[in-house]
């Protein structure tokens, strides 16, 4: 397996465990807790379609970075606002 795809599986795995960490907190701060984990989510993908090399300068992971910033408060705002906590954390609603 090459170096960056289990860096992108490690980002998978963090941005679950994110997930599960906010519909733990769901009925407080769950929703904001959303924020990072769609981030990192977005990073891991980046990371999985190779645009974060070595070999590349400097400005494309940040101006990547920003568009990723850009796409995940936009998504979170529209989590927020339009979506109820029972279909964002549908997928554990499943066990209870």
């Amino acid at each position: 397996m090459k170096p960056m795809t289990k860096l992108a599986i490690r980002f998978y795995i963090f941005a679950f465990l994110l997930y599960f960490i906010s519909f733990l907190g769901s009925f407080s701060v769950g929703l904001y807790v959303m924020l990072p984990t769609i981030f990192v989510l977005l990073i891991g993908i980046a990371v999985n379609l190779g645009l974060y090399k070595k070999d590349k300068a400097y400005v494309v992971p940040i101006i990547t970075s920003i568009v990723i910033c850009g796409i995940t408060y936009s998504t979170w705002d529209f989590l927020v606002r339009n979506v109820d906590d029972y279909y964002i954390f549908y997928p554990f609603m499943i066990f209870g």
